[in-house]
């Protein structure tokens, strides 16, 4: 059984309703900031209401499963988003959904050995150029 089958949707709730609580006073103490304090940057008012988004998000799809879980439909769903069944599916249903098992690997036959590398021929010396310093050897490759 997961985890799902086992929550109280009154903890649940009580839960979200302090997460929503705090991030809205979080997010209206930024745009109107306490007489005397500084005045919080654009970018910290876009990040505390990109985490209130986020924590309605989750309200919203704690309740679609509430909702759900009571027998409620798609239909009655996408009615008070103002969408249609499919839409609100898509958007609350699909993530609640289980994924199929994956199937097995397949077996491949077992490919024949590799024949030995052929040796390398060796390089020509390299010409000396006036005026240039002789060129190093090559180290001698591992295995070799």
């Amino acid at each position: 059984m997961n985890d799902a089958q086992h929550r109280d949707p009154a903890d649940e709730r009580a839960v979200l309703a302090k997460l929503l609580s705090t991030n809205a006073e979080f997010l209206a103490e930024v745009l109107r900031p306490a007489q005397g304090a500084p005045v919080p940057s654009v970018m910290a008012a876009l990040r505390a209401a990109r985490s209130l988004d986020s924590v309605v998000d989750d309200v919203l799809r704690s309740l679609v499963q509430q909702a759900r879980d009571e027998g409620r439909t798609w239909a009655e769903i996408g009615e008070i988003f103002g969408t249609s069944r499919q839409a609100a599916f898509q958007r609350f249903g699909s993530g609640g959904m289980p994924l199929p098992p994956m199937p097995p690997a397949p077996t491949f036959p077992k490919m024949p050995d590799m024949p030995p590398m052929p040796e390398m021929p060796k390089a020509p010396p390299m010409p000396h150029i006036p005026g240039w310093p002789p060129t190093p050897p090559m180290p001698p490759h591992p295995g070799s």
